[in-house]
């Protein structure tokens, strides 16, 4: 077999996934009545997850001793791409997106032997699921202000404060939190901890309110830590070190997002340009009135140099260049480029593009969100803008 970042690879890669979106999973799908916007079963999400593991899809990014590939993120971007223009409901679970391997795939190096014997393992296996709890109804952007507090007790600690926006928590076994060590009054540090889900046999966290945003997907919830005790085995890496363990892991996702982007992108052109074939007017298809051409052609220009950008900035991440301001750039991008594609898709539509039910109008709801989530634009411009006015 080629080695893994090589094009003819990718390409097979692409088609493999291809072949099981068409002939399996949305397949499945139909069969089962699946609805983004209704709550999926927990058997179904166990058989997706389960059937891409069988076919290496499942944690593919991990290193081949953990049982992955050690696919490129490139090559990984490519596949979300594809995966995210198939308008699959269950596509946030193939790769492991939505809480499973790719939650950890960035900081695995970081686990004991210990706790990725309990932990890790069963979410590579597909066996659990996991999240990262980061945001707080009142540090969003702001990760340093952070009010999840952490107090030392004997061997433990004692969790109390409320995540919330926190993707994949529904369907999470455990979560990776942040939350403030308290040391003394003055001295205080963000340490990363692992807590488990509250059960009958265990402390943990409590799942609070599923959190339904203008998509209407029930993927993301709160977490509640109601004096929540964590043994002091669980902490994840350095004391004090959590906060630049999530800092670390932001880029890499704002710049592997904008793939995700892009395919929903892509399938918005590719709804307008089906319609403006097909859809008659004055005795002809709408695709050949040049205000349709001209909306078609800016949509396609914008794709293309979103797409380049977004290749270009992660090809040098997987070089290990730092491009902090240039992962903002393509996250900026990126979800722009997207809103102002769906925007021009309903227009093209027309009243068809507006309707409940129609793809182009749920996409619509989806990329709206692509502005805000990972950090919002404007935050993405103040990073750029950093970045510019640091270098000497």
């Amino acid at each position: 077999m080629q080695a893994t970042g090589t094009i003819d690879y990718l390409d097979q890669l692409k088609q493999k996934l291809r072949a099981f979106i068409d002939n399996e999973l949305l397949p499945f799908e139909r069969e089962h009545e699946m609805d983004a916007e209704q709550k999926i079963s927990m058997e179904q999400i166990t058989w997706v997850r389960k059937r891409s593991k069988e076919l290496g899809f499942y944690g593919i990014n991990l290193p081949k001793e953990l049982g992955g590939q050690s696919l490129s993120l490139k090559g990984l971007c490519v596949l979300k791409e594809e995966l995210a223009k198939s308008g699959a409901v269950l596509w946030g679970h193939v790769l492991g997106e939505i809480g499973g391997p790719l939650r950890i795939g960035q900081m695995v190096n970081v686990f004991t032997p210990d706790q990725l014997t309990k932990y890790v393992m069963p979410v590579i296996n597909a066996e659990a699921g996991c999240c990262f709890a980061l945001s707080e109804p009142g540090a969003g952007s702001d990760a340093r202000a952070i009010q999840t507090t952490a107090i030392r007790d004997g061997d433990s600690y004692i969790l109390h404060g409320k995540k919330h926006f926190i993707s994949a928590a529904p369907y999470a076994d455990w979560a990776i939190v942040l939350a403030k060590e308290m040391v003394e009054p003055t001295n205080v540090s963000v340490t990363a901890f692992i807590v488990e889900k509250q059960t009958e046999e265990r402390p943990g966290f409590e799942l609070g309110k599923i959190q339904v945003p203008i998509s209407g997907e029930h993927s993301t919830a709160e977490l509640i830590f109601n004096q929540c005790r964590v043994p002091s085995t669980n902490i994840l890496g350095q004391r004090g070190k959590g906060l630049m363990l999530g800092l670390n892991r932001i880029n890499e996702n704002r710049a592997s997002w904008g793939a995700t982007y892009l395919g929903v992108a892509q399938r918005l052109l590719d709804e307008a340009v089906d319609h403006a074939k097909e859809r008659r007017q004055f005795g002809k298809p709408i695709g050949e009135f040049q205000a349709i051409q001209h909306m078609l052609a800016e949509m396609a220009t914008e794709l293309y140099a979103a797409r380049c950008m977004l290749y270009d900035v992660i090809e040098r991440m997987d070089h290990g260049e730092n491009v902090r301001g240039q992962a903002s750039m393509v996250k900026l991008y990126t979800s722009e480029v997207a809103n102002r594609v769906a925007d021009k898709a309903v227009q093209i539509l027309g009243g068809q593009g507006l309707m409940k039910g129609h793809p182009v109008e749920k996409m619509y709801r989806d990329v709206r969100m692509f502005r805000i989530l990972t950090g919002t634009s404007e935050i993405q411009k103040n990073i750029i803008a950093k970045e510019l006015l640091s270098q000497s």
